[in-house]
C-alpha cells in the first residue's frame, strides 16, 4: 500500500524545493543564527561559553543542510520508485541522489547572487551526503518493514496450516 500518490510525492518534492530555493534567498548569516542559537540556550536556562558558541553554531547550520537535502532525497525516491512495488529501488535511490546533489550545486550557485550570501562547494559536499543519509536511512526502514510483514505473513500462514 502506497503512503501517498506519485503526484502527491512530486507536490512535496516541489514544495520542498521552493522551500530550500527560500531559504537560500534569504541573507541568513553566521551572526544570524549565532542569535537564534543564544536565544535558545537562553531559553533553555543552558549556559555555554561563548568561545563554544561558534562550533554550536557551525554544527546546527551543517546540520540544517544535512536535515533538508536528507528530507529532499527522500521525496524524490518516493517519486521516482516504480508505482506499486514496496522494494527498495536502486535506480531511483541513485537517481534521487544525483537529482538532491545537482540541486545543491545549482543552489550554492544562486547563492553567489544573494548579498550576504556565498557558494560553497562543501555545502554542496555537506548537502549531497546528507541526501545520501536520508536514502540510507529509508533503504533500512523498507527492508525492515518488509521482513516485519513477512514475518507476520509467515506466523499467519503456520497458524492456518496448524489450525487444518
Amino acid at each position: 500500500m502506497e503512503l501517498f500518490t506519485r503526484k502527491a510525492w512530486w507536490l512535496l518534492t516541489a514544495t520542498w524545493v521552493v522551500m530550500i530555493f527560500g531559504l537560500s534567498r534569504a541573507p541568513y548569516s553566521s551572526a544570524s543564527s549565532a542569535r537564534f542559537l543564544s536565544m535558545v540556550l537562553d531559553w533553555l536556562s543552558i549556559s555555554v561559553l561563548s568561545q563554544n558558541l561558534v562550533p554550536m553554531n557551525n554544527l546546527l547550520r551543517k546540520s540544517a543542510h544535512l536535515m533538508e537535502y536528507a528530507v529532499l532525497a527522500v521525496f524524490l525516491y518516493n517519486s521516482l520508485k516504480p508505482v506499486g512495488n514496496p522494494s527498495w529501488s536502486r535506480k531511483a535511490a541513485f537517481w534521487a541522489l544525483v537529482a538532491s546533489g545537482s540541486y545543491s550545486i545549482t543552489d550554492e550557485l544562486h547563492q553567489l547572487f544573494v548579498p550576504g550570501r556565498h557558494a560553497s562547494l562543501f555545502d554542496c559536499l555537506i548537502d549531497t551526503t546528507g541526501a545520501f543519509l536520508g536514502l540510507f536511512v529509508l533503504s533500512k526502514a523498507i527492508v525492515m518493514l518488509q521482513r516485519k510483514q513477512t514475518g507476520v505473513v509467515a506466523k499467519t500462514a503456520k497458524a492456518f496450516h496448524e489450525m487444518g
